[in-house]
């Protein structure tokens, strides 16, 4: 500085001004420093102007608030005694704004804020382009060495863009000029040191005077080079270098802080191999730079693997592929220590990594310690597999049988207990191949993904899902302050993220592309084509389940009933001639199995083992499909039934129990029926019930069944109902004895269960039962013709059993024939018209002893109704009094038993209720006549006394002459006399 000033003052004395400034001796104040300066300015002018240059004004004041005050006070003082012609002006790494915050100084309230206001130019001066100007004042190349430059240029300009493999907007070496204007650094390198260098100073990692401009990078550009100065030709600047000499600048405790767990976790990295170790320390440098750039120039410049083995290239001669590989392990080993994380890349972009923050790290470390036992990772690989493949449940249809469907991960078992099938998903490579596994899979029933290998050699994968298993069971822990709930959120994002991004993905893919194992065998890729999810599924399970079942298309036919209701209709419906026969006598293949099975059992089997025994492998038959085949045995005479003990079994039993009662059905060898036998039967049948009712089969189980089921037109059973229909018609007539025992007969014929006695039953019977049935016809006949008729009869005898007593004597004979009938056992044909005869008859002789009676009562009540009117009228006693005549009479002669009409004459009770009536009437009392006059009194009337009474007629003797009459009428005189005493008058009713 003091040459300078001598160059422009020669007169100046250098050597007493530098021991003026060492002694310290001078008295300088501001206003005397003022006054000099005033004094200097006051002859040159209004337009003069001194100027001041104060270089790095921030390191002066240091933060410190009276030196900043000191500065304020100078620019003060010289403004004032200089009329502003002195100006100042002053250079920093910060801004003016920035040095008042370190001093803590507020612009508005604080008096010494003015100072922002002495500086009315504010200047910014930002490097735009450092790597130019380093390269001028650092970098340039003397000429004798730019030939070399230019040789070592042409020998790995090829590799270039190999090695220094980065983002577009970041260059290696465009030309050789290029090239020997910045070796031994790389281009990108000044501008990603400028945005670290700026990032760092907002982060509070390094000190504010630290900021991206051309002094700090050429600090540091300077500073590495001279690291380097002895290195050989052909080394590279690497950018974790530029780092190592930024620590001369100084990291503010903060950022120290932020790299040191990482860096003292990259020291513990394969300690045995120093050069290993001393490359995670690089890995670790690289990090924390790039992952604490902003967030913008992260977008540019992301912290990818590749990215970070660009990097760390230092020559030509390693392959980058070679350093790549051991950054991805160093990369790992710091995600699993919980320093870094990676960030998983979205629409095929490469995974990233950041730092954990101090809260981070500490969840991180709680994760980490979670412990993930089978049971946890099996439930969280059931969820994903079954999210894929959505076709995988409890239940899988093949043929005509549902099978239960079990899963099986990491030997945690679900959908089902003891299942048909079971699906395993193997996650350990326990097996070289899948072909070994299958050879030792012991289990046929098995289907198994294997999934292992792949998923092991994925480590990525297998890492992510376990730290995933861990993730989610630290979140069910509780939340001890609110820090940590915000973490946890942070972290349950990642793991979502995590999980979409990259677990589900690569587990769909190693479903897609794994072995599947059915059985002993491992399913041909060229089976499974190129399915994927749930198409994949379906293959190998349809490919598996056909393993498992070879035979179980034996019953897949539409002729074979699928549910109960056709089963039913199957196994009532008729054996039809033919059926059996020709071509139909050969067993199909589903009732060849079962026949051998059967003959292989020993004596009789019961249907629920025959069911238990086709429902597993090979056959997997659905039970209904395995009744069916069962019955076909029994319609084909090859076996038959036995029900709870009871060989003979009816058809609808069998068709209405099977299905719910299986375990009460049992199978024996069918007994054989000579056709014969069935001839006599059918030849019996029809002469007993005649050529009509003759079965229209000559099997004999249908023959059995057809003449017993009630649902058969021409059964027993049928017959039996009607009969018995009949039988409650006739019951109380002696003619309904053949119906009984008709009904007697059929019923002992079905009690017979086993058909070959059943048949003949029938055949040694047949004559009995013809005759028994043709009189069953007559009766029926004559119950559908003549039974009201008959009816009539038994009423007419029963209703005259009185009357017949009064026939004339010449009708008596009749009377006995005609009352035969309500005994007789066989009123039918002529006996029956006799019996009308006799009744017609019997009815005329009886209606005319009738009519006579009706005459003599019809004579005597007109002769007593004209003497009470005679009577009525002498006691002035209306004729309304008396009962009616003609309906007396009508009532009188209206009885058909005719001793009733023999008392009907007898006239004198009727004639003492009349004169009663005449006796007790009593007149009506006046009434008002329509003027409201009432008729005059009449002198009140003494009611009459009147006695009845009976004389004494009878005589102890005979009247024989006149005086005997006198004597007689006397008696009657007194009687009379003694009557009227204390009487009106006496009424002879006797």
């Amino acid at each position: 500085m003091l040459d300078i000033a001598k160059e422009l003052a020669p007169t100046l004395s250098v050597d007493s001004i530098r021991e003026r400034i060492i002694k310290r001796d001078t008295n300088m104040s501001i206003d005397r420093f003022g006054l000099e300066l005033a004094s200097y300015l006051k002859d040159k002018g209004d337009d003069y102007r001194l100027i001041f240059l104060a270089d790095e004004v921030s390191q002066f004041i240091n933060k410190e608030r009276d030196r900043y005050l000191n500065l304020q006070e100078i620019i003060t003082k010289l403004s004032e005694a200089c009329d502003n012609k002195v100006w100042v002006a002053c250079t920093a790494q910060q801004d003016l704004s920035e040095i008042m915050d370190d001093c803590h100084i507020a612009e508005e309230k604080d008096k010494e804020g003015k100072i922002k206001g002495r500086f009315e130019v504010k200047v910014s001066l930002k490097g735009t382009q450092p790597e130019v100007i380093t390269q001028k004042r650092i970098l340039d190349k003397k000429e004798e060495v730019k030939d070399t430059l230019a040789s070592l240029y042409n020998k790995y300009k090829a590799g270039f863009d190999l090695q220094f493999k980065l983002p577009n907007s970041y260059s290696s070496y465009d030309s050789q000029d290029d090239f020997i204007d910045y070796y031994p650094f790389v281009p990108y390198q000044f501008k990603l040191i400028m945005q670290v260098f700026n990032s760092f100073l907002n982060l509070g990692y390094v000190a504010k005077e630290v900021k991206g401009n051309e002094r700090s990078i050429i600090k540091v550009i300077h500073s590495t080079a001279k690291a380097n100065a002895d290195a050989e030709l052909g080394k590279f600047i690497s950018f974790d270098e530029l780092y190592n000499n930024m620590f001369e600048e100084g990291l503010q405790a903060r950022g120290q802080k932020a790299v040191d767990n990482a860096l003292r976790m990259a020291r513990t990295y394969q300690t045995d191999k120093p050069e290993k170790t001393r490359l995670a320390v690089r890995v670790a440098n690289v990090l924390f730079m790039i992952c604490n750039i902003s967030q913008t120039d992260q977008l540019l410049f992301p912290a990818t693997v590749d990215n970070v083995t660009s990097l760390l290239v230092n020559n030509m001669d390693t392959p980058r592929l070679t350093i790549k590989n051991e950054v991805e392990k160093i990369v790992e080993f710091l995600c699993d220590n919980n320093i870094i994380r990676r960030e998983q890349g979205k629409q095929g972009a490469p995974d990233t990594f950041m730092f954990y923050s101090e809260e981070e790290m500490k969840v991180a470390q709680l994760i980490k310690n979670q412990v993930v036992d089978n049971n946890t990772q099996a439930e969280q690989l059931k969820d994903i597999f079954n999210k894929y493949i959505t076709a995988l449940k409890n239940k899988e249809q093949y043929k005509t049988r549902s099978f239960s469907v079990g899963l099986t991960i990491k030997q945690r078992t679900f959908l089902s207990n003891n299942p048909d099938v079971m699906v395993e998903f193997v996650m350990d490579p326990d097996y070289d191949t899948a072909e070994q596994l299958a050879l030792q899979n012991s289990n046929t029933n098995r289907m198994v993904y294997y999934v292992g290998p792949q998923y092991r050699e994925n480590r990525r994968l297998y890492n992510a899902f376990y730290w995933y298993c861990q993730a989610e069971r630290y979140m069910s822990t509780p939340v001890p302050n609110e820090d940590n709930a915000n973490t946890r959120k942070e972290f349950a994002k990642r793991a979502e993220e995590l999980y979409e991004g990259l677990i589900k993905k690569e587990f769909e893919k190693i479903l897609d592309t794994c072995p599947i194992v059915s059985g002993l065998y491992v399913i041909d890729d060229a089976e499974l084509g190129q399915k994927r999810g749930n198409d994949r599924y379906r293959v190998a399970i349809e490919k598996h389940l056909a393993g498992i079942y070879p035979k179980a298309n034996l019953v897949d036919s539409p002729s074979i009933p699928r549910t109960t209701e056709q089963l039913k209709k199957a196994i009532l419906r008729n054996v039809n001639p033919g059926d059996y026969e020709g071509m139909g006598a050969i067993l199909t293949d589903a009732e060849h199995e079962v026949e051998i099975y059967l003959n292989k059992q020993f004596a009789e089997v019961n249907v629920t083992d025959v069911l238990t025994k086709f429902s597993k492998a090979p056959y997997g038959w659905d039970n209904i499909c395995t009744l069916y085949v069962i019955n076909e045995l029994v319609r084909r005479h090859n076996r038959d039934y036995t029900y709870t003990n009871n060989p003979n079994v009816e058809t609808s039993t069998v068709a209405n129990r099977i299905v719910s009662e299986s375990n009460k059905f049992t199978l024996r060898q069918a007994q054989v029926i000579s056709p014969q036998v069935i001839q006599n039967f059918i030849a019996a049948w029809k002469e007993v019930f005649g050529i009509s009712s003759a079965p229209t089969t000559t099997d004999s189980t249908q023959l059995f069944r057809m003449c017993r089921d009630i649902e058969s037109e021409r059964s027993l059973s049928k017959l039996i109902k009607g009969y018995k229909d009949i039988e409650q018609q006739i019951i109380a007539y002696p003619f309904v004895e053949p119906i009984r025992k008709a009904i007697d007969l059929f019923e002992s014929w079905l009690d017979e269960r086993d058909p070959l006695k059943f048949f003949n039953l029938i055949i040694s019977s047949k004559d009995e039962a013809r005759m028994l049935t043709d009189k069953c016809k007559e009766v029926v006949q004559f119950t559908h013709d003549q039974l009201s008729t008959y009816k009539q009869l038994i009423q007419f005898a029963d209703e005259n059993t009185y009357n017949f007593s009064f026939v004339p004597e010449e009708m008596i004979g009749a009377v006995d024939e005609f009352l035969k009938v309500k005994d007789d056992l066989w009123p039918m044909g002529n006996t029956f018209r006799g019996y009308i005869k006799l009744r017609n008859q019997l009815s005329g002789s009886l209606d005319d002893v009738r009519n006579q009676l009706r005459d003599k009562i019809k004579a005597a009540y007109n002769d007593i109704f004209d003497y009470l009117l005679q009577v009525a009228e002498k006691q002035n006693v209306p004729a309304s009094v008396l009962s009616d005549r003609e309906a007396t009479i009508q009532l009188k002669t209206a009885p058909t038993n005719i001793l009733v009409l023999r008392n009907n004459i007898l006239t004198d009770v009727f004639y003492q209720e009349q004169v009663n009536k005449i006796m007790s009437y009593i007149p009506p009392k006046p009434t008002k006549k329509d003027n409201d006059e009432v008729d005059p009194p009449t002198p009140p009337v003494r009611e009459k006394r009147i006695r009845q009474a009976s004389l004494q007629t009878r005589t102890k003797l005979p009247i024989t002459n006149e005086e005997d009459i006198d004597r007689y009428l006397e008696g009657l005189r007194q009687q009379i006399e003694r009557l009227l005493v204390d009487h009106d008058g006496v009424m002879i009713i006797k």
